[in-house]
């Protein structure tokens, strides 16, 4: 667990800021390249990738601060330091949407053209992001006795490193998407098939977390939330599909 990265005199360059920055930087490179061989403007690109940050970052501060709202009414400073961790996706994902959606308003773009264009770059940034959460040792695993399994610095069981199985799984998302974009089926596919996937990695990986408690039925509240986003993408993207296959068929 490496929480401090390095100094640069009395400034601490803290691992979970520095691989936000990092995932923030390579996954818009690799989008203002994309964007250049489709023809939009890489500097459209840069701005609307500050629109997601910002929102997504806002978005996921607030949900990760009320859903721990007794830790930060004792030190309620703490809440503004974000070098140190405690992000919600799912928080993320709306202030995301919502930054997005009036990036698109200001700049009269499709959204769900824009929401595809974009997916493989955010699957691709959370893959970055969450090697910071190694580093930083939070959202870890349950302990294990498993062959793939770590032990940070101040404990003395071993845990399953769910941040490095999220990072992993994250990027072959993005290679998937990444790949399957120029063959999508309508405007949107992209988009939903992100929330599928992803919603249910995240499902399947709470099984292992160790740091987020079940709420119902043995489920934790982002599990809930991962079924909820799961079956609307899934019953989206189906209607799509079949609103286009009869418009096709001429019925």
């Amino acid at each position: 667990m490496y929480p401090i990265l390095f100094h640069i005199g009395p400034i601490s360059v803290y691992s979970y800021g520095f691989m936000l920055v990092l995932a923030f930087v390579i996954s818009t490179s690799l989008a203002k390249q994309k964007a250049k061989k489709e023809g939009i403007s890489p500097d459209l690109i840069v701005n609307l990738s500050t629109y997601l940050l910002l929102g997504g970052i806002a978005g996921a501060r607030l949900l990760y601060v009320f859903l721990n709202i007794e830790e930060y009414r004792k030190t309620p400073l703490q809440i503004f330091m974000l070098q140190r961790g405690g992000l919600s996706f799912y928080g993320g994902m709306l202030g995301g949407f919502l930054a997005g959606f009036l990036f698109v308003r200001k700049y009269k773009l499709s959204l769900v053209k824009t929401a595809d264009f974009i997916s493989p770059y955010l699957a691709l940034g959370q893959a970055i992001g969450r090697i910071g959460c190694f580093l930083r040792g939070c959202c870890y695993g349950k302990e294990t006795s498993f062959f793939l399994r770590v032990r940070f610095p101040d404990e003395v069981v071993f845990r399953h490193p769910t941040e490095l199985y999220a990072s992993l799984l994250n990027f072959f998302i993005f290679l998937f998407l990444y790949h399957s974009y120029k063959n999508k089926y309508f405007a949107g596919e992209t988009f939903l098939i992100y929330l599928m996937l992803y919603s249910l990695k995240r499902f399947l990986l709470d099984f292992l977390r160790g740091d987020l408690p079940p709420i119902y039925f043995n489920l934790t509240i982002f599990q809930i939330l991962s079924i909820f986003v799961f079956f609307l993408a899934l019953s989206l993207f189906f209607y799509k599909r079949k609103k286009i296959f009869y418009e096709k068929k001429g019925i």
